[in-house]
């Protein structure tokens, strides 16, 4: 009796597995990530100290999010995203919003070429009395070609606040949080 159930379950996941119309597999996407260095924005009033008195604001890359789907003629992949931000207000914010500054790069995965690269700045602006606020951003669109010399996992995808070199000193000086 198990040997018979077993094989009726083996023709249907089999069936499954035809050249039937509509059945079609996910579409492989290139691997995103957050880059270490740049995952971090902590902005001080002009002139003001550079501790905690003088926080304008701290914002942080939290996540990325996304999916892929075939792109016209099925030689291009077309990648829909959006980056995951918390921003925390320090003593020293005189306003209720602030501004993001941040991109998304396309890397060749073998040669870390820098293939494209589009900016973006983010509003955020908090209610009364709020000093923490976790937003995400509009959703960001990208087309990669592919062929049959180049797939999905030949790039890569990489998000990171537009940083200044003293933003990128202070995240070195720091490491990770």
């Amino acid at each position: 009796m198990v040997m018979r159930s077993s094989l009726v379950l083996l023709a249907l996941l089999l069936a499954g597995c035809g050249a039937g119309t509509g059945t079609q597999f996910p579409i492989a996407c290139p691997n995103p990530g957050l880059l270490g260095e740049g995952a971090d924005l902590t902005r001080y009033r002009p002139g003001g100290p550079q501790d905690l008195t003088g926080l304008d604001y701290d914002a942080r890359l939290v996540s990325i999010n996304g999916s892929c789907k075939a792109g016209r003629g099925e030689r291009s992949i077309d990648v829909q995203m959006t980056a995951g931000f918390s921003v925390e207000r320090g003593p020293a914010s005189e306003g209720r919003a602030v501004e993001l500054p941040w991109f998304v790069a396309v890397l060749d995965r073998e040669t870390e070429t820098i293939l494209s690269r589009q900016n973006f700045t983010d509003r955020v602006v908090f209610g009364r009395n709020e000093t923490r606020a976790s937003v995400s951003s509009a959703p960001v669109s990208i087309s990669l070609p592919v062929g049959a010399n180049r797939r999905a996992g030949d790039y890569r995808i990489l998000v990171s606040f537009q940083l200044d070199e003293q933003d990128l000193a202070l995240n070195r000086r720091r490491g990770p949080r």
